[in-house]
């Protein structure tokens, strides 16, 4: 594995510490609240993501196809943005964001050494119902069908390349969408 290669996957393991957030108190310090220390955070990024692409800045790490459009770490980033001011309910962000995390990379691993993809829906669906139940999100029964239904959502947008979308996106959006309607509509 080459360095960028390796530097993509460190830092898909470690990105969950971006779930910091739930942790921050509401306000952090005077009149400063986590929402708009993570806005200011988001649209920093969002600007040096801008810029990068205006200049045609290669980051460390970026694949050689990202370099005209939005980066895979943008839109990593969007995804999380998407679970905490659109979403916002954790029992939903953070288990589809820790799929995202660590079983994206799973998944590549799996599809360049020919395993089967069996492998990596049974580590989201594990990892998924995990989380939930150190979570006390939902109850056995109910946390077995959201980490089911995630699973699926979450699988079937990682395979597919769509040139101008990273899957770092659409196993955020589209689980935690689905998540959203189905644990409204039955009261979860």
């Amino acid at each position: 594995m080459d360095g960028p290669t390796l530097f993509r996957r460190a830092f898909h393991v470690a990105s969950p510490l971006f779930l910091a957030y739930y942790i921050l108190p509401d306000t952090i310090g005077g009149n400063v609240s986590r929402t708009s220390a993570a806005l200011l955070f988001l649209g920093t990024a969002g600007c040096v993501e801008i810029a990068r692409i205006a200049l045609g800045v290669k980051l460390f790490g970026m694949r050689r196809y990202e370099g005209n459009r939005v980066s895979a770490y943008a839109q990593g980033m969007l995804g999380l943005a998407f679970g905490l001011f659109v979403i916002r309910d954790p029992r939903i962000v953070v288990p589809v964001f820790l799929g995202m995390a660590w079983i994206d990379p799973l998944s590549a691993y799996c599809r360049k050494s020919g395993r089967s993809r069996v492998i990596p829906a049974w580590a989201y669906f594990l990892l998924f119902l995990g989380t939930v139940i150190l979570m006390n999100g939902f109850l056995p029964p109910d946390a077995v069908l959201v980490s089911a239904v995630a699973t699926v959502a979450a699988i079937l947008v990682e395979g597919p390349k769509i040139p101008q979308v990273d899957d770092d996106l659409l196993m955020q959006v589209v689980p935690m969408t689905v998540l959203f309607v189905l644990v409204a509509a039955l009261g979860l």
